[in-house]
């Protein structure tokens, strides 16, 4: 099976077949004062559609010269911005242990995060698919929407844990935070993009 590495290194496939030049008209905002090759250039007011008798060759640009090159120099980067924990085995674990000693549930706060963004991406892929490649509205898509929002739910419920809180807590929280933001009960649009501080 190829690996991430082994197809960085792969060589670009090379094209047997010569590359051959186009020729075209040229337009009236490719004329260089003083090129030689434009001094023959001259508007026709009369006919300011036509062709300006200037023909130039113009060779088919070639793909960017070593596109695994500037990747590689990416990935360089990347690794660069990345925090140890994130790439280090050894500091992960040593972060995990951090966490653990200040009596954060990292394992099941984790499982939460995961499991929220797989769930809801599943949710979002039947929408997805209703909305834009024609699956039907109909009870077995809607039952299905209804099994994976059961299933956001189930890492809710691991996140509540996490963080020793129940979920009509978190319901209330959101009730204050969005009643904060509308005063007058309702959404509206100067509110939602004109927060107070602290307003999250």
């Amino acid at each position: 099976m190829p690996t991430y590495s082994s197809a960085l290194n792969q060589e670009q496939p090379v094209n047997p077949q010569p590359r051959r030049p186009v020729n075209r008209p040229k337009e009236f905002w490719e004329v260089e004062p003083g090129d030689a090759e434009t001094a023959a250039w001259q508007d026709n007011p009369e006919d300011p559609q036509g062709q300006q008798g200037v023909v130039i060759t113009q060779e088919t640009p070639a793909p960017a010269a070593s596109t695994n090159t500037q990747f590689s120099k990416y990935i360089e980067f990347v690794n660069s911005v990345t925090s140890n924990p994130s790439k280090d085995r050894a500091a992960f674990i040593a972060r995990i242990a951090e966490l653990q000693a200040t009596n954060c549930d990292i394992q099941r706060l984790l499982t939460a995060a995961v499991g929220i963004s797989a769930e809801g991406g599943e949710f979002m892929e039947i929408v997805k698919k209703i909305t834009f490649q024609g699956k039907p509205w109909n009870e077995d898509n809607i039952e299905h929407l209804k099994i994976e929002l059961g299933d956001v739910l189930w890492y809710v419920a691991q996140a509540c844990m996490a963080l020793d809180v129940s979920l009509d807590e978190i319901l209330d929280r959101n009730i204050s935070k969005l009643a904060a933001r509308y005063p007058e009960g309702a959404f509206d649009a100067y509110y939602s993009e004109n927060r107070k501080a602290g307003d999250r």
